[in-house]
């Protein structure tokens, strides 16, 4: 059996991990303490009826879980190509490939690399998947409610950016406020000062 030639402790922490799905939520979900859930982790085998109870509670089968690799698949069993995937979701949100590309922390050059990996690694997968405004469910289901639910992400990133060029206005304007008051306080004090010096003399 396949499964021998795995930890099946540790496949499981790294689909836990690409599924966003914290430990502590995980043990929750399976009815046990956090402590069993890492006895669990730890373990290089697993009981059959463990296995099957454990991908049920992940929305997996166990065939996935034996094959599984990061990679997404369809229905059909076709391995969908990651780079291709990217670039497919840049075009249908019509994003900015400079923006994006400065979102994801890396150069234009680097970006076109990626589009090129056939598979992500699940570091890249949570960037890719934070710098388009996705879950990495979604970005590893196509045409899933998780995705469908993101389509207005753009338009999300759109209103943030304002959000962030107002807020930046407000503070240079409550700045600048704050200098004017502090120029009229000066003034009212030089003011004070000459017509008490005028007063003298009068």
């Amino acid at each position: 059996m396949q499964s021998s030639l795995i930890h099946m402790g540790q496949r499981l922490k790294q689909i836990l991990k690409q599924k966003k799905i914290k430990i502590i939520d995980f043990a929750k979900m399976a009815g046990f303490t956090n402590q069993i859930a890492h006895y669990h982790l730890r373990n290089s085998d697993m009981k059959r009826v463990n296995l099957e109870r454990f991908c049920e509670i992940i929305g997996i089968t166990p065939d996935e879980f034996i094959r599984w690799n990061g990679t997404m698949q369809l229905a059909n069993g076709k391995n969908i190509h990651h780079g291709n995937r990217l670039q497919h979701l840049i075009a249908e949100k019509g994003l900015n490939k400079s923006k994006l590309a400065e979102r994801l922390n890396m150069s234009r050059r680097t970006m076109y690399n990626v589009f090129e990996k056939e598979t992500f690694s699940p570091d890249e997968l949570d960037r890719v998947a934070r710098g388009l405004d996705i879950t990495p469910e979604a970005f590893l289901n196509p045409g899933t409610a998780q995705e469908t639910r993101q389509t207005d992400s753009e338009e999300m990133m759109m209103l943030r950016e304002k959000y962030y060029k107002i807020l930046e206005e407000h503070t240079q304007l409550l700045k600048s406020y704050t200098a004017l008051k502090d120029d009229v306080l000066k003034m009212k004090k030089e003011l004070a000062t000459l017509r008490k010096g005028k007063a003298k003399k009068g």
